[in-house]
């Protein structure tokens, strides 16, 4: 069933551009990859937005991790405020992923039985069959150069190992998986690659302004909290201050009140 339905598919969209003069069962699968990724536009955004979140809270999630090491619980709690405040869900970064890959899976499936009813269509530039391997490795230079300009758009320069070796595993093991795979997968995947680019291109600024608006709505709530707190304690400690020294005036006044009734009767004692 899903074999008919890819085939279906690749057959109308190959009717059409056979139609506008430029008959290509590649081009088809540019198509089929170009409208999966728009389906999917919605989780790629958010996909995009938490990347791009977590990527700008790193320095104070480092500060959380490193004042709170030896205290997992609590490190835990401040980096769950920590994702709350910023309105950061750490798991729908992965959500697109996974939805991806058994779509890639089902169209990888599809398209190893498919029988183009033009096989001589069944080509692209330099691969003459779309089943083979590309022996020449171009596409594979292609799907890892994409794979690393998505990662690097996003973290741009990394500052940790970790980031590091995830900006050139990724790649490294896609263009592995590219000199493997036949040259169809490969098409689609450099084809949601170079769309998810164009994608981050135009909301990565948007979303780094934002991140940094909040940010500095969050310093300015802190430094307005920690104003208060100063006032409430200088406040309370006037209030001690006051409570200190107001028995001392009043002991002062009994005093002199005792002085000033003794006084009349040491004169009436020299009268007599």
């Amino acid at each position: 069933m899903l074999t008919d339905f890819v085939a279906g598919c690749l057959e109308a969209i190959f009717q059409i551009s056979q139609s506008l003069g430029f008959p290509s069962y590649a081009l088809a699968i540019v198509v089929i990859a170009v409208i999966i990724r728009v389906l999917l536009m919605p989780l790629n955004l958010n996909q995009l937005r938490s990347t791009i979140a977590m990527q700008q809270i790193q320095p104070e999630l480092q500060e959380i991790q490193t004042k709170y090491a030896s205290n997992p619980e609590v490190m835990n709690q401040k980096t769950m405020e920590l994702y709350k405040d910023y309105d950061i869900n750490p798991l729908s970064g992965c959500l697109p992923m996974l939805i991806q890959f058994p779509i890639m899976i089902g169209l990888y499936q599809g398209l190893r039985a498919f029988v183009p009813q033009h096989p001589e269509y069944y080509n692209f530039f330099w691969i003459s069959d779309l089943n083979d391997i590309d022996t020449t490795y171009i596409m594979v230079v292609l799907v890892g150069v994409s794979t690393f300009l998505q990662s690097y758009i996003i973290t741009g320069k990394p500052t940790q190992p970790m980031q590091k070796y995830m900006l050139f595993a990724m790649p490294l093991m896609m263009a592995w998986m590219a000199a493997k795979f036949p040259a169809f997968l490969c098409i689609y995947w450099l084809t949601i690659t170079v769309v998810g680019i164009l994608q981050q291109l135009l909301i990565t600024k948007p979303v780094k302004a934002k991140m940094q608006e909040r940010q500095a709505e969050l310093m300015e709530e802190k430094r307005r909290k920690l104003e208060e707190r100063k006032n409430a304690k200088g406040k309370n400690n006037a209030r001690k201050a006051e409570r200190t020294t107001k028995p001392k005036e009043d002991n002062t006044a009994e005093e002199t009140v005792a002085v000033g009734g003794d006084t009349p009767k040491k004169r009436r004692r020299r009268r007599r």
